[in-house]
């Protein structure tokens, strides 16, 4: 016969409260699946005027995640709207070639495995995210490994946060907005680093971020270094000494800061127009206006997320967003053209535009 386990009271009056013997015989078991980590040391962030808590077991992930977030800090943070909990763990077996990531989301939950033994884990519903990773992943320099945890993990929280994220780069002016569009190697970032070089400020290659407001619908860029291929640089000799290589499985990248293109303070701008690229379609830069189903179509495809639960808001914001001005920019192999077209547009966008521009 199986000796039952006995649930027993006990008081412990050198602490001066009731302890359950249950619950002490379980803290002191293995726990296997880290549930019982303390987290003592946290800090309140502003990320793009939402206010984040997070509690991590390591200082060193607090203070990366104050230097990455920096742009964004400003008044104090209010009250907290979702709680980020991540535990740095001891990695001593685990070798890295760089980090593969691989992510699925179902309803309000999202999963994203960062290489070995490291994960982010998101529930929508709860405003609780959740992550266990790998300390090398946040001491290794330079910390884009860790940067790409605070990105990845943001990026998962802002169903949450009243946020639509898109896979889009932009390019502003004072409180303007240009929206760049296109498949993977259209140019995106490169057009966007030589339109900043124009005078522009380079808000996003990677991700942008729509909001809705009383001044109507807002845009965010996005946290991470710029990223060029590396055959970008042959456009752009003068990277070759100011970017950092980095290799992914499969994939080797080229990081350039942004801040140097940016505002001292993070800020959000008004979309005034966007612009899709199609590179290798014209021997003559060319500006020709959208059709309107094609780019809702398109819009849609440039969806990091799709929430059943966030439609209203998604809709809200894609209506507001399909009501601005669409252009179709095809050029060559040189993005500098395409540059100067994409900053006379953002400059220019308040006046009539032609059907059809060129340049040469």
């Amino acid at each position: 016969m199986r000796r039952k386990e006995l649930l027993v009271e006990t008081t412990d009056y050198s602490v001066g409260g009731a302890i359950s013997v249950k619950v002490q015989r379980k803290m002191n078991r293995n726990d296997l699946l880290r549930r019982f980590t303390p987290t003592p040391h946290s800090v309140n962030l502003l990320v793009m005027a939402r206010n984040v808590r997070l509690e991590s077991n390591s200082s060193a992930l607090i203070e990366s995640a104050l230097e990455f977030f920096s742009r964004h800090q400003g008044q104090s943070p209010g009250d907290p709207e979702f709680l980020w909990r991540i535990v740095s763990e001891q990695d001593s077996q685990i070798e890295y070639a760089g980090v593969a990531l691989s992510a699925f989301s179902d309803g309000g939950l999202r999963f994203a495995n960062l290489g070995q033994g490291s994960f982010l884990a998101v529930d929508l519903e709860a405003r609780e995210g959740i992550g266990f990773v790998g300390e090398r992943l946040v001491e290794s320099e330079p910390k884009f490994h860790c940067r790409s945890i605070f990105d990845t993990l943001f990026c998962m929280t802002t169903g949450s946060l009243g946020m639509v994220p898109l896979a889009a780069a932009c390019v502003g002016e004072g409180d303007k907005g240009l929206l760049l569009f296109g498949p993977p190697n259209c140019g995106k970032t490169t057009v966007s680093y030589l339109a900043a070089k124009l005078g522009l400020e380079f808000h996003a290659d990677q991700a942008v971020f729509l909001e809705t407001e009383a001044r109507g619908l807002r845009v965010w860029g996005d946290l991470l270094p710029a990223i060029f291929r590396p055959e970008s640089l042959q456009f752009l000799p003068e990277l070759k000494a100011a970017t950092r290589r980095f290799s992914y499985p499969g994939l080797t990248v080229c990081y350039l800061p942004k801040r140097p293109f940016q505002a001292l303070k993070a800020h959000s701008v008004k979309p005034v127009c966007c612009v899709f690229l199609e590179r290798q379609a014209a021997t003559i830069p060319t500006i020709s206006p959208m059709d309107r189903f094609d780019f809702s179509c398109r819009i849609a495809e440039s969806m990091l997320f799709k929430d059943y639960e966030c439609l209203a808001q998604q809709s809200a914001m894609f209506d507001a967003l399909e009501q601005l001005p669409a252009y179709l920019l095809a050029y060559g192999s040189d993005p500098a053209t395409a540059a100067v077209l994409v900053r006379k547009l953002l400059t220019d966008c308040d006046a009539p535009k032609p059907a059809v521009e060129q340049t040469r």
